[in-house]
């Protein structure tokens, strides 16, 4: 509560608004970008986004792409070699084999008879960077679309979940790929079959995480969330689920996990095919929660992808339910927490004592900070302030010495001590704590902390102090 008041009262000083805090969509217009297409999948290399193929025009006959694209949050770049490539498709399933350095491509829809009659594929591919291998598998998953596939850093190979034979028949069987072959697992436990959802890797929790999806021809689609972790499935019961148009549940949407703000993040999608969501969801580990809907047009079948070099999702193409789109968007919050280390401190028994952030500060959320060097014999006061510049008149730094005459004069009192906290220190060891209201308007707000410390002479020691900049997800 003191915090909370603590915090209340610098809102007249916080610059940032309610319209500007959060995550956004902003269209990006590079000079070249692949054609309009749908039915794609983005995977992220760590410093790009890979997409492949697509559907490129829709109607009795329809038209795919086999060029593959990567997006470095600047610049396309048509990677496509001049042979060698893919049979054109879309709704496939990928992923970038972060062991192996290789874009891991299986199945979709096409024409693998050669016809214009539209079939599943059921063919394993690799892409170095330069070339296509196809990979010969004795043994597989069956030809199929709408399968979801993920890498699994905690096995070192890719998984496979799902899809569906011809659009009609779905499936449920769970698949690893380790570069050379196939494995079908018998997890004891798996959701129903289904298909048209997505899996994405959670890297903060050791899980992947498969979002809603369909198991009948009707038109309704699933808002369930299912987790995949240790060789095994089990459900995630949230108390919201995605839906779109008055109604629970997704298919054919983008997803993708930004790691820097710890959501699974999907972006458009249908459920009746009687529209399609502008909608962006985003799911903190243990609920759905329905973003502001923004300047991004509705879709359904765009390709997502999170790039960390950038820290920034992207989306581009799919289908606005009548014509295949081709843009590209970014999607990302302009508040990032910060953690400033500022001023020296002084040494104690034990040494300086050092501050470490162990938590950032969003909004919400609780910011913690490691006090490494504490003295057993010590007593540490965790200190938080709105400036560290002045305080009650003084000019911050303020000498301790001041107040103590035995302290060093290199002992300063470098913030405003508006909250002071008694610590506990356990193996020389404590924590600050600092709960942050869930409040827009603190958005780039900034606080400080420092912990002093003073032994039975009452001698005082100090650490460096830190600014806390407010960030919102």
């Amino acid at each position: 509560m003191q915090t909370s008041i603590l915090l209340a009262t610098g809102l007249a000083l916080a610059t940032a608004s309610v319209a500007t805090a959060q995550a956004a969509h902003s269209q990006l217009f590079p000079a070249i970008s692949p054609s309009a297409r749908a039915g794609l999948h983005g995977v992220s290399d760590g410093a790009g986004m890979w997409v492949f193929g697509g559907l490129t025009l829709g109607g009795t006959v329809p038209q795919f792409s086999n060029e593959i694209w990567r997006f470095d949050g600047a610049a396309w770049a048509n990677l496509t070699p001049a042979t060698g490539s893919p049979p054109p498709r879309d709704w496939y399933a990928s992923a970038w084999d972060a062991a192996r350095s290789r874009f891991v491509l299986f199945g979709g829809r096409g024409y693998p008879t050669g016809t214009t009659t539209l079939g599943d594929y059921g063919d394993t591919w690799e892409f170095d960077g330069a070339t296509w291998t196809q990979v010969a598998t004795p043994t597989g998953p069956s030809a199929r679309r709408w399968s979801a596939m993920v890498f699994d850093p905690t096995l070192g190979k890719c998984v496979l979940f799902g899809g569906s034979v011809n659009g009609s028949t779905f499936l449920g069987d769970t698949w690893t790929w380790d570069g050379a072959t196939w494995t079908q697992l018998t997890p004891a436990a798996s959701p129903s079959p289904r298909a048209r959802g997505w899996l994405e890797w959670d890297s903060l929790r050791n899980r992947a995480i498969y979002a809603c999806g369909k198991n009948t021809t009707s038109n309704l689609a699933l808002g369930e969330t299912w987790e995949w972790s240790g060789g095994t499935w089990s459900q995630v019961v949230t108390a919201t689920q995605p839906g779109w148009n008055a109604g629970v549940g997704l298919v054919a949407f983008g997803m993708t996990y930004d790691p820097f703000r710890d959501r699974m993040v999907i972006v458009g999608g249908t459920r009746t095919t009687a529209s399609v969501s502008p909608q962006t969801w985003e799911f903190d580990g243990v609920d759905w929660i329905l973003r502001p809907t923004g300047a991004l047009p509705g879709r359904t079948g765009p390709a997502l992808a999170f790039v960390p070099a950038t820290g920034k999702t992207y989306t581009f193409g799919g289908s606005s339910g009548t014509l295949t789109i081709g843009d590209t968007w970014q999607y990302q919050t302009n508040s990032f927490p910060a953690f400033a280390p500022f001023g020296a401190g002084c040494a104690g028994a034990a040494g300086t004592l050092q501050l470490a952030e162990s938590s950032p500060a969003w909004l919400g959320a609780t910011h913690r900070t490691a006090v490494a060097n504490c003295d057993p014999a010590g007593f540490q006061l965790g200190l938080i302030g709105l400036s560290n510049t002045a305080w009650n008149g003084l000019p911050l730094p303020f000498p301790l010495a001041a107040a103590v005459a035995t302290t060093s004069p290199s002992c300063l009192l470098l913030v405003s001590p508006d909250i002071s906290n008694l610590l506990t220190a356990v193996a020389g060891v404590a924590e600050m704590a600092l709960p942050i209201p869930n409040d827009v308007a603190l958005a780039g707000f900034v606080v400080h902390e420092q912990v002093l410390q003073f032994d039975l002479s009452f001698t005082f020691s100090a650490s460096g102090g830190a600014s806390l900049t407010i960030g919102a997800k």
